[in-house]
């Protein structure tokens, strides 16, 4: 072998080596967001700002209670199940997945959405209503019944 095939292959080798793991990386870590789990019912409102920002809107809501919304960052949270999916994808497919897996790791966790919060008169939080809460869906008490529904419990549990 010459001496430029010797370093193409060295260096593809290396590229490879270094690549693969990065979408079960992602998918294991999530992505750094605005932290609403600090955000609970007592809360004050300059915590809240500090951890959200300054609030897109207010709305009065009678007998001293208002409501803010804040537009916050929306990300991934981290998600074994997903990551799970990106190392059998990798070992099937012998690492090609790797960069499809780290290019939608990348691309879909930055999504922008808003969190409402309700004040009381004291500019103390007496709810919050995240995006989370807003989206949820009810489940029934049997769980999904159906084939399809079934395939997208699994689906919203792997892209969570």
């Amino acid at each position: 072998m010459t001496t430029k095939t010797w370093v193409t292959a060295v260096v593809a080798a290396y590229v490879l080596a270094t690549s693969t793991g990065c979408a079960v990386y992602l998918a294991g870590k999530g992505h750094a967001g605005a932290h609403l789990e600090a955000l609970e019912v007592g809360t004050s409102e300059q915590k809240v700002e500090h951890e959200l920002g300054t609030p897109s809107s207010h709305e009065p809501l009678g007998a001293g209670k208002r409501r803010s919304t804040y537009r916050v960052e929306l990300t991934k949270q981290p998600n074994y199940a997903r990551a799970t999916v990106h190392l059998l994808l990798d070992l099937v497919s012998l690492g090609i997945w790797e960069l499809p897996g780290s290019i939608y790791e990348l691309s879909s966790g930055h999504r922008q959405g808003d969190v409402e919060i309700v004040y009381g008169p004291n500019d103390r939080v007496l709810e919050v209503r995240d995006y989370q809460a807003i989206q949820a869906q009810p489940v029934s008490a049997g769980g999904p019944q159906t084939q399809q529904e079934q395939w997208e419990a699994f689906w919203n549990a792997v892209n969570k």
